[in-house]
């Protein structure tokens, strides 16, 4: 058992599994796993659509699996990690689109020399020890009101940008001028329908007009969808990149929704800036598919904010200060100029403040 377990910490290091939590909750999953190196071809090929189809219930067992010392049962089980966490892309009720990032070192922050580079980015070394899904976009309007019943936008048919968005469809667009407490109330109403338990607990809500201000939130965990940390922010939008930005240190000007100033063959400059948010999946992915990460909207992660945490939070799965007045964000936003936008920079906002330019992407742990 223990050269098993030194070969997953090995898988995982590799960014191949991710080390899960023991045992599992469904009784068929273990007869099942034993089958994977069944001497009959067709029972191991039984076995494993049928792992397949029970999904995300039997990763802990297939992760355990995947670094036994049996080539077929390892090379199945791989397989089958993989396969399960791919099928859980996609949200059951609204069809929100999901990547899966799977477990990594990473340099977390920006080099002294990043243009644009802020005090509070200290480069450091990060081990994110399990793989997760990440919206594959920002949360749209339409999503957010299929779940929510509210459009809060600003950019919308009835909110204060109308103007900028006349002849439009904003269905597309991003939620904004949304509280990290209405972020996380999403998280618990979207789980609902996708038939999981609540990931947050949400107590003494308080609102200003259908924004929720202020509420006790406790963190109950599970599969359900939650907001990104921001190491698992970091991480998914620089896609496997160490430049300031996934597309390289120096991106396309019209490569995002930011401020941008170009200057042009005669010296003079010319200011990119569209002024408003643009549908999601209007600008390219990056390497593994996560789009706008840079611009657009400024994106709310799970962690309270702090200037000197990178100094001295933990290697293995940070997830911010214990307390604060602020949440960061991340990402940027469609007002910002283009260094404000990049990979490492970092935001924060107070937690019950709702603003045009904020948003937000789900996150979700699947086992």
């Amino acid at each position: 058992m223990a050269r098993s377990r030194f070969a997953l910490v090995a898988l995982a290091f590799a960014g191949v599994v991710a080390l899960p939590p023991p045992g599992s909750g469904d009784e068929r999953v273990p007869p099942l796993v034993k089958q994977l190196g069944a001497p009959d071809f067709h029972a191991r090929e039984a076995a494993t659509e049928k792992l397949k189809e029970i999904g995300e219930p039997a990763l802990p067992a297939v992760v355990e699996a995947a670094a036994s010392a049996d080539p077929e049962v390892r090379t199945r089980a791989q397989g089958l990690v993989r396969a399960i966490i791919s099928g859980a892309r996609v949200s059951k009720s609204t069809k929100l689109e999901m990547r899966p990032i799977y477990a990594r070192t990473f340099e977390m922050g920006s080099p002294r020399d990043e243009a644009g580079r802020r005090p509070d980015e200290t480069r450091h070394t990060v081990r994110v020890t399990k793989s997760y899904l990440i919206g594959a976009h920002e949360v749209t309007q339409e999503q957010y009101d299929t779940v929510r019943k509210r459009t809060p936008s600003w950019f919308c048919a009835d909110g204060g940008g109308k103007d900028k968005v006349r002849g439009l469809n904003t269905a597309k667009f991003p939620v904004e001028q949304v509280t990290w407490f209405d972020a996380v109330a999403f998280c618990n109403a979207l789980s609902r329908l996708d038939g999981f338990d609540p990931y947050y607990e949400l107590t003494d809500e308080k609102r200003d007009g259908g924004a929720i201000s202020s509420a006790k939130v406790k963190v109950l965990g599970g599969r359900g969808y939650r907001l990104p940390t921001e190491a698992e922010w970091e991480l998914a939008c620089r896609g496997g990149t160490e430049e300031a930005f996934w597309m390289g240190r120096s991106p396309p000007p019209r490569g995002a929704n930011w401020r941008i100033t170009v200057i042009g063959g005669y010296g003079g400059a010319d200011d990119i800036f569209l002024g408003r948010t643009a549908a999601v999946g209007t600008y390219k992915p990056n390497r593994i598919g996560v789009h706008e990460c840079h611009g657009n909207v400024a994106e709310w992660c799970g962690d309270w904010y702090a200037a000197d945490y990178y100094e001295k939070s933990p290697r293995d799965d940070p997830r911010g200060p214990d307390a604060g007045d602020h949440r960061v964000v991340r990402g940027g936003a469609w007002t910002l100029q283009h260094t404000s936008c990049r990979s490492a920079a970092r935001g924060f906002q107070p937690p019950g403040e709702a603003k045009n330019t904020t948003g937000f992407r789900v996150a979700r742990s699947p086992y």
